[in-house]
């Protein structure tokens, strides 16, 4: 048993030793053995919060924590995990704003999860960011009755000394077939305007 303990000790040792530290702002997506994809500049940190729009009776509510070293065989990384709660004429269609706090080992069990930085020139280009604004890329899970998924875009503002946040919400090819829908998303695709609440 002291041998492999010792052993396990020398395979650690040795993996922290050969790890590298990248940068997800600069991060190609190549996946590299015992590497460590970090927001060395703390890009997520902006997006942590609950966010929620509201016309008339429908409502969005988003809320974001930011994970760090989290380990992803053979690798590990930064990431921002979210989750949804949507209204729709006073109805709650979907809810699991919750599952935010829980400790889920694996975070991309989070409806919203990933940790990719965009510039405003990087499709959806984004003509009102700032120079130098990074927007967050994420998976968009799709984990309601129609499990339709595909991707949000988060870009941060500040709009009469309020907190803000510019949500695009696009869906996957798999929910259409020859350009029309197969299914129809809870929450329609689109861009919508969030503002930080406590």
């Amino acid at each position: 048993m002291k041998n492999i303990t010792i052993i396990i000790i020398t395979i650690m040792i040795c993996i922290s030793c050969k790890s590298q530290t990248i940068n997800i702002k600069t991060w190609d997506g190549t996946k590299t053995n015992g590497a460590y994809y970090k927001d060395v500049d703390n890009e997520l940190n902006q997006f942590e919060g609950t966010y929620k729009y509201v016309n008339g009776n429908n409502e969005l509510t988003m809320v974001f924590k930011k994970h760090i070293n989290f380990y992803m065989f053979p690798y590990s990384e930064d990431l921002l995990a979210g989750e949804i709660k949507y209204k729709k004429d006073g109805v709650t269609l979907f809810d699991n704003l919750n599952k935010i706090n829980q400790n889920l080992t694996n975070k991309y069990l989070h409806d919203i999860c990933g940790n990719s930085l965009i510039t405003n020139t990087v499709r959806p280009i984004c003509e009102d960011c700032l120079p130098n604004q990074f927007r967050a890329r994420l998976i968009f899970f799709g984990r309601s009755n129609n499990d339709i998924g595909g991707s949000v875009f988060l870009q941060k503002f500040t709009e009469g000394g309020q907190e803000k946040m510019k949500v695009l919400i696009l869906y996957g090819e798999r929910s259409y077939q020859d350009g029309e829908p197969i299914l129809s998303p809870l929450i329609p695709w689109g861009y919508y305007v969030l503002t930080k609440i406590p």
